[in-house]
C-alpha cells in the first residue's frame, strides 16, 4: 500500500470517530486504535467502505471495552 492511501483512510476513520490513536512509521507500518460506541452500515457503500479498510489492513482486530467498540488495525506500506 501506498501511503497516500494510508493518510486517505486514515481521514476516512476520523471522519467517523474522533478517539483515533496513531502510531506511525514504525517500520514501514502504522498502528491504529479507534474506539467506537458500534460500527453500523446503513448503506452498501458503507459496507464497502468499511470491507476496503479491512483488506487494505494486514492485521485487524475488534474487540469489546467496556461500552465501546476497541477497533485495532496495523498498515503497512512501501
Amino acid at each position: 500500500m501506498k501511503r497516500s492511501t494510508f493518510i486517505r483512510i486514515l481521514s476516512g476513520i476520523k471522519l467517523v470517530s474522533n478517539n483515533v490513536s496513531i502510531v506511525e512509521n514504525f517500520q514501514n507500518k502504522a498502528l491504529v486504535i479507534i474506539r467506537v460506541p458500534e460500527i453500523t452500515g446503513e448503506s452498501p457503500k458503507q459496507f464497502r467502505s468499511f470491507q476496503k479498510v479491512l483488506s487494505s489492513c494486514s492485521y485487524y482486530n475488534i474487540k469489546p471495552d467496556g461500552d465501546q467498540l476497541l477497533v485495532t488495525l496495523t498498515f503497512e506500506w512501501d
